[in-house]
């Protein structure tokens, strides 16, 4: 997970200070803000946060961790080559897919469907729709004024919410109810 994230962001910024692009909007993660058990939990998490580098490693959330360091990366990158960047931090993507195999966000989804848990935690997410994620993608580069990070999604929704939803549309599948 590392080694893609963070050389494949390199190789884009490079690329793009190279080509003397007028603005990179870079698809970073949720998983770059938020992981920092330090933080105390009156602090409303922004688009200032990171997660905390060593706290990622310490649990071996490598998803997470490169994540982070790739968008840190490219932050420094862009500096030092002058580029325009802005950046689109999304919580759980959901909607069609364009790769055949399984990304991390849906595999959220599929351990309540496969039975490969038995409860959901007492806990929000955010999600939003891969096309509302696209469309957020132009907007940010068609807005001259946009700068720095910003945190994409259309709701939140308690796991309980989430397994409802998911047993309506498939009452045949083993999702959990407590």
């Amino acid at each position: 997970m590392m080694e893609p994230a963070v050389t494949g962001t390199r190789n884009v910024m490079t690329a793009a200070a190279e080509a003397k692009v007028r603005r990179v909007v870079l698809t970073s993660s949720i998983g770059a803000v938020y992981m920092d058990p330090n933080r105390s939990p009156d602090v409303v998490v922004d688009e200032s946060c990171w997660s905390d580098l060593e706290f990622c490693k310490n649990t071996k959330n490598l998803y997470c961790y490169g994540k982070t360091v790739a968008e840190q990366g490219a932050w420094d990158l862009a500096k030092k080559k002058g580029v325009d960047l802005v950046v689109v931090n999304p919580m759980m993507v959901i909607g069609p897919l364009l790769q055949p195999t399984v990304n991390a966000s849906i595999m959220h989804i599929l351990k309540y469907l496969k039975g490969a848990v038995k409860t959901y935690a007492n806990a929000v997410q955010g999600y939003v729709h891969v096309r509302d994620m696209a469309l957020a993608h132009i907007v940010v580069f068609e807005t001259p004024s946009a700068s720095g990070r910003y945190i994409c999604y259309e709701r939140m929704l308690h796991r309980g919410e989430v397994v409802e939803i998911l047993s309506k549309f498939f009452p045949e599948y083993p999702i959990p109810t407590k």
